[in-house]
């Protein structure tokens, strides 16, 4: 008997000890938060400091760039040129030999594409050709110098009809920068809702620590009652043994909701990326409010609402779609009406001639028109046909994607419907369990119960606690899901 009451005084004592040092450790933590963060200011900070958030939107800014760089074809280029040429092949004429040719170019154009397919060219500049000619009497000499203004232009009548390729391209493209877009703000909205569930964790790990620490104290009243009675000789020990069983049992699933409790501690610190000096803020969220599942779907008006991944199919299927008409355009014969005008100015030296380089007096015109056409029928098939399979596999998986959307919508508002339920019969059952556990306490008070019924009666009410605060964090991590949901006005 002896013996007994030292171990019993062991393991109090032990238990003491470990409570204490838990709840200090607890206290210490709490300490430290010195702010208080909602859900909001926290996804703000994250949206703000996350690294993972950072560069995404450093790529989405990358996208629109690209889709800008695109239109290089179309934009103005300047030339400057300037040659020099240096011939002394002899080159026999009737009567005399051509022994040295001297040129000398100095030009600048400018050149453009329009968005109809048309170009343009515009140069101007000087040209001076000095010329000996070796004769049976002598070595003659011809200079010719003259300015000139030429304008060319070029349109495609056929295989670029007008600017047809450049409308394509850039309905291809704004579809392509929309789609890696989406993708960007999907990967968001997914760290956003690993934030959000590390949130919801942090906030039910503090309730656990709450509910933990309550049925604890409540533990040890029980054993500090039935330890009376058996020392005043009206107890049994073995109630004494089940109640110390259960404060045991409390202490050490104080301790797991401890180390639950800085585990989940760490994750918010890395979502927050907090350096190892700074604290992590208290957060402020309340379980028992209830969100819309469509609160996140920003759209306004009607809609379809569909999931992110399945709009990048439709995306998708949108740029093969064009790729394909694109591939057809570019296979196409190409007939092409070119033109060109050009002014002569002739003077003795070059920069006389430059002035009069608009003199319309000895003009150069010419036109024509270009049929050309890819005869390789087998490889312009096989361009055709390869980029409209790629359209038809992804019509095919875009199909697929919104039927799988549609369940995916209908079944996460299902889930949500039915965690209401859960959650509102979690709540009477825990509301029972509690007022049984008290009724419990007050008939073992006062003699009218067994230490047994007490002890399961607690151990049923904490376990109603903890499952009710579990199943609201579970609830609040799935409304979050409907960031993955996005309502689109467009056709389908």
């Amino acid at each position: 008997m002896k013996s007994d009451e030292i171990v019993r005084k062991e393991v109090c004592t032990l238990g003491v000890s470990i409570t204490s040092l838990i709840l200090a450790s607890f206290l210490a933590t709490t300490a430290n938060a010195q702010t208080t963060m909602s859900l909001n200011e926290y996804l703000a900070r994250v949206q703000a400091k996350n690294r993972s958030v950072k560069s995404l939107e450093a790529s989405t800014a990358a996208a629109d760039l690209r889709y800008l760089q695109a239109d290089l074809e179309l934009s103005p280029v300047l030339t400057l040129k300037g040659s020099y040429l240096d011939d002394k092949s002899q080159r026999e004429q009737p009567g005399a030999t051509l022994t040295k040719t001297e040129a000398r170019e100095y030009s600048m154009g400018l050149a453009k594409k329009f968005t109809t397919g048309t170009a343009a060219q515009l140069t101007t500049g000087v040209q001076g050709s000095y010329t000996t000619i070796s004769t049976p009497g002598g070595e003659v000499p011809l200079n010719v110098n003259n300015g000139f203004v030429s304008l060319g232009l070029s349109q495609s009548l056929w295989k670029d009809s007008f600017g047809h390729s450049t409308r394509l391209r850039w309905e291809r493209q704004q579809a392509q920068q929309l789609a890696e877009k989406q993708s960007y703000d999907l990967q968001a909205k997914q760290t956003l809702i690993d934030a959000e569930a590390a949130f919801w964790d942090l906030i039910y790990s503090e309730e656990s620590l709450v509910i933990r620490k309550d049925s604890l104290e409540r533990a040890k009243k029980i054993e500090g009652w039935v330890r009376r009675r058996v020392n005043n000789g009206i107890g049994d020990r073995a109630d004494l043994l089940n109640a110390q069983g259960l404060t045991a049992a409390r202490e050490l699933e104080l301790l797991s909701a401890e180390d639950d409790y800085i585990a989940a501690q760490k994750r918010v610190a890395d979502v927050l990326e907090l350096t190892a000096g700074e604290k992590v803020p208290a957060l402020k969220g309340n379980l028992k409010q209830v969100r819309p599942m469509n609160s996140y779907v920003t759209a306004s008006g009607e809609g379809r609402v569909v999931r992110l991944d399945s709009y990048l199919s439709v995306l998708d299927a949108r740029a093969k779609e064009v790729a394909a008409a694109e591939a057809v355009d570019s296979m196409r014969p190409d007939l092409k009406l070119e033109g060109q005008y050009r002014t002569n100015g002739y003077d003795s030296t070059l920069p006389k001639s430059y002035s009069r380089a608009n003199d319309p007096d000895y003009p150069t015109a010419a036109v024509s028109l270009t049929f050309t056409w890819l005869l390789d029928w087998e490889t312009t098939g096989a361009v055709k046909n390869s980029a409209k399979q790629d359209a038809l596999a992804a019509r095919y998986t875009k199909e697929r994607k919104l039927l799988e959307s549609e369940t995916s919508w209908s079944e996460i508002q299902r889930r949500h419907g039915e965690m209401t339920k859960k959650v509102d019969a979690s709540d009477r059952m825990a509301k029972i369990q509690v007022s049984k556990a008290a009724a419990e306490r007050d008939k073992l008070s006062k003699g009218r119960s067994i230490t047994s019924n007490v002890i399961t009666a607690e151990q049923d009410a904490a376990e109603a606690e903890l499952m009710l605060t579990k199943l609201r964090a579970e609830q609040r991590k799935l409304e979050s899901q409907g960031r993955l949901f996005v309502k689109v006005e467009d056709k389908l």
